[in-house]
């Protein structure tokens, strides 16, 4: 007999029919938002639904397959990891003997970059004191995350006018414990490249690890780049770059899990690699953070990136730099609050002049349904665009100007809630 759904029990004594666990799991996500819904501009990589079945059914094929048994039990998934990894280094202008590891996430990504940077330095350019990177203000949490877990130290420098790392401030910073620089392509905060060739000539002259955060427009860039847009050398193509990451769960829009570090020299990969042999079971070799690492990411980035295409893959970003053009035309008819920088991807930050509440309207424009994430300093709104909101940029911008009224006016109520971005 089953257990009751109101049961106390931590454990049922007894398993549930799917009927039963269906109708439970339906009824346990009713406060959630669809991933898909419109009026996500936070979170949501949405290429179309034909792209998210094939993401799905690509998964679901190789969903019990485990990537680090791989060379033993499951050939295609190296095979097919290898095919990705090859698509993305000719995207980003890679020379002949580059690498790179699929892995679960921008986060796992950054951590083995930063790892592989340090091990490196050890190696081959130690420093007296402890480990020491550079990054811009708006540069992403994970590489303080990732320097916690390490031993090293993150020093965060100013950005310039237009919110990218400033080379001036960068190089300020450098001292003899400096191991590896960072720039954002873009930042996700407010969607701004940073200067990556300035960044590469401070890694040159210094002898630095430079590391090109590709996360969310690694998937982008490239192809606006080839529709015509000014994107400036940001990726191999600049000599002095070292390593990128780049998520295919994002602009690459394949199943959640999936994400590239990418290093310029198959060499340096053995700064990456664990391994350990002094146990009962042999040697233990992995690239990644992660033992066990689910087949089905890799066979769902395989099938969307052959699936789309480079002409996909241009399409969708062809449409949305037109819905970010006309959401900047939007904007600009509107006093008080503007566009921060100049966003070169999908990700779009909006500030105001200071003469209301930010954080107000950014409330009340939540309460009235709009997802998007918080911007603390400066205070505003960052915005992150899919191919589908060309549908609903014109109501959003319409409630944007008539909470802009109210809160000029002073009638918003701010939360008391403190903005935050993960949980």
């Amino acid at each position: 007999m089953e257990d009751p759904i109101g049961s106390n029990r931590k454990f049922a004594r007894t398993g549930r029919s799917w009927t039963a666990l269906r109708k439970d799991l339906h009824r346990r996500r009713t406060g959630d938002l669809d991933w898909n819904d419109l009026r996500n501009l936070k979170a949501s990589y949405n290429a179309g639904e034909d792209v998210a079945d094939v993401a799905w059914q690509a998964y679901s094929l190789f969903q019990g397959d485990n990537l680090l048994y791989g060379n033993l039990l499951y050939p295609s998934l190296p095979a097919m990891a290898e095919e990705v990894v090859g698509m993305a280094l000719e995207l980003f202008d890679a020379p002949e003997g580059a690498c790179g590891t699929v892995t679960s996430g921008g986060t796992e990504s950054i951590i083995l970059a930063v790892k592989t940077a340090r091990d490196w330095a050890q190696s081959e350019r130690p420093v007296p004191g402890r480990g020491e990177i550079i990054v811009g203000r708006t540069c992403h949490a994970a590489f303080n995350k990732a320097a916690e877990m390490l031993g090293l130290h993150v020093v965060r420098v100013a950005t310039d006018a237009g919110f990218r790392a400033d080379p001036v401030a960068v190089s300020d910073a450098i001292t003899e414990n400096t191991i590896m620089i960072v720039g954002s392509a873009p930042a996700y905060p407010i969607g701004c490249l940073d200067p990556i060739g300035a960044l590469a000539a401070l890694a040159r002259e210094h002898r630095l690890w430079l590391h090109v955060d590709a996360c969310v427009g690694g998937f982008f860039l490239p192809f606006a780049r080839d529709l015509g847009e000014r994107v400036p050398d940001f990726d191999f193509s600049l000599a002095d770059v070292t390593s990128m990451s780049a998520d295919l769960h994002k602009y690459g829009y394949t199943s959640r899990g999936a994400s590239l570090l990418l290093l310029r020299d198959q060499e340096l990969s053995r700064f990456q690699r664990f391994s350990f042999n002094d146990w009962p079971s042999g040697e233990f070799i992995t690239m990644t953070i992660a033992g066990s690492r689910p087949g089905g990411a890799v066979a769902s980035a395989w099938a969307v990136m052959n699936y789309l295409g480079h002409k996909g893959y241009c399409e969708r970003v062809e449409e949305i730099l037109d819905i970010r053009r006309r959401l900047a035309a939007m904007i600009d008819a509107l006093d008080g609050i503007h566009i921060l920088g100049s966003p070169v991807a999908g990700i779009v930050g909006l500030g105001g002049d200071g003469s209301f509440d930010m954080a107000a309207l950014r409330d009340t424009m939540a309460a009235k349904g709009w997802q998007f994430g918080p911007l603390v300093d400066p205070p505003g709104i960052n915005l992150l665009l899919n191919f589908r909101h060309g549908a609903i940029i014109d109501a959003f911008a319409a409630d944007l100007a008539a909470t802009l009224e109210e809160a000029k006016a002073g009638t918003l109520e701010r939360s008391s809630e403190p903005a935050r971005y993960g949980n």
